[in-house]
């Protein structure tokens, strides 16, 4: 959680982008490896932004796996 933070905080982000349980499956399926943390990030703010979500939730995210091929 604290990478991801790190990460946003750094962007100049001041809300919160990604639901707990979204954030979860991003950190499980990247099995804590930051450059896959990035890419699932990333894949996850384009399936938002194309959803018109106003916060990323775990089903966006498990969209971003599949697009990722790690499903």
């Amino acid at each position: 959680h604290s990478y991801v933070a790190a990460k946003l905080n750094g962007a100049g982000c001041t809300q919160t982008v990604f639901e707990d349980n979204a954030l979860e499956a991003i950190l499980n399926a990247a099995n804590g490896t930051p450059r896959m943390i990035n890419k699932l990030c990333n894949a996850s703010l384009l399936v938002g932004n194309s959803s018109n979500l106003n916060i990323i939730t775990a089903d966006a995210v498990m969209q971003a796996i599949n697009d990722c091929e790690l499903g």
